[in-house]
């Protein structure tokens, strides 16, 4: 599991690192890039990118003994996550209301919210 949460995570880096560019773009020109509208949220998903990214380094690195479905969890949550960002930059408003994004919210977070205590306990199990 260390070894697909590191791949994740350097991906998830990579992609960080190619927002960049579309930030830059955005703040240079103040126009929106494709169908981001808002540099603001494009911002927030490439550090929530780069954020969660080191977090799956983090776990990674130190968990001698991550539970598989633990970890499939933070993964999908540290991804879902970070790119509701993006989805809300395609608004000119920079925010989207709707059941479905607030639905995706909660997964998200739901995710990370039992993939962290999972994790913990595993870690002071061993």
């Amino acid at each position: 599991m260390a070894q697909i949460l590191i791949s994740s995570g350097l991906i998830q880096i990579t992609f960080a690192v190619a927002l960049g560019w579309v930030i830059t773009y955005m703040y240079a020109t103040g126009r929106s890039f494709g169908p981001f509208k808002v540099a603001k949220r494009v911002l927030q998903c490439h550090i929530d990118n780069i954020l969660m990214a080191l977090l799956q380094f983090a776990i990674a690195a130190v968990h001698p003994a991550i539970p598989e479905v633990a970890g499939w969890l933070l993964l999908i949550g540290s991804w879902t996550n970070a790119q509701l960002f993006l989805l809300h930059a395609c608004s000119p408003g920079g925010y989207i209301k709707h059941r479905a994004v607030d639905a995706a919210t909660f997964v998200s977070f739901g995710l990370l919210s039992v993939a962290y205590p999972w994790l913990l306990y595993a870690w002071f199990a061993l």
